[in-house]
């Protein structure tokens, strides 16, 4: 019997089920990146558990908002600044009208800013941050699959499908059969990060968990995995 099982739901995002053998009821956590994790136990059936997240999905929509929007107000930015992203820049100028607009030139992208625009507004934030992820994720849909088809390779890792999209909660995850996801907003990371990630998720090719053997196996890929996994935690998704 598999002790995980990832569901992917289209409101609340995906959810970890894990089964527990000291655990006496189901309980539900959403940590501060906004992860939902289902403690199961050994005698109920995964079928259960989703049956109970199910009655539960109004509470973690709301919990991972709250957790999400607090994260989101460090996502603040004034005209004038740069943001890098892989192999370039998005320059934010104040435009002559009243809405967003998007240039590219070459690597780099310049968003015009609607005319009225105030880093303390909210509404228009939000439309930044929209913005800023589509951005993401047609870059990264240019320049991930290669870094982590290089990693598989130097390594002597294989893994099945690789998919790249919009994810407010978690930089990447691998299937139970080996289908890896991305989180787009990668793009926005150093590049040392953006290979531990990769890493990271093909090191789970072979081990499911995060157990000692994992970080194990990681940290002889790449001795600097716990520095960097520490430093990812205070990033902020730009999604």
């Amino acid at each position: 019997m598999k002790n995980e099982k990832i569901v992917n739901y289209h409101d609340i995002g995906e959810v970890l089920y894990r089964k527990n053998s000291r655990a006496r009821n189901m309980t539900i956590r959403i940590n501060s990146h906004g992860h939902t994790r289902v403690t199961v136990p050994a005698w109920c059936t995964y079928h259960r558990a989703e049956q109970f997240v199910a009655t539960k999905r109004d509470w973690i929509l709301k919990k991972s908002i709250s957790i999400i929007r607090k994260k989101e107000k460090k996502l603040v930015w004034a005209v004038g600044e740069s943001i890098s992203i892989i192999n370039g820049n998005i320059e934010l100028v104040r435009g002559t009208v009243h809405k967003f607009d998007i240039m590219q030139r070459n690597n780099d992208f310049i968003i015009e800013l609607p005319i009225a625009y105030e880093k303390e507004n909210d509404a228009y934030q939000q439309e930044l941050i929209n913005m800023l992820g589509e951005i993401g994720k047609y870059v990264a849909k240019v320049h991930l699959p290669a870094i982590l088809q290089s990693l598989a390779e130097e390594n002597g890792f294989k893994y099945n499908k690789l998919t790249i999209r919009r994810m407010k909660s978690r930089w990447g995850s691998c299937s139970s059969t080996n289908n890896i996801s991305l989180n787009s907003a990668l793009v926005f990371l150093p590049d040392e990060l953006i290979r531990y990630v990769c890493l990271h998720e093909l090191v789970h090719t072979l081990h499911k968990n995060h157990s000692s053997i994992f970080w194990e196996s990681l940290i002889g890929l790449m001795p600097e995995a716990i520095s960097h996994r520490k430093t990812l935690r205070n990033h902020p998704i730009i999604a």
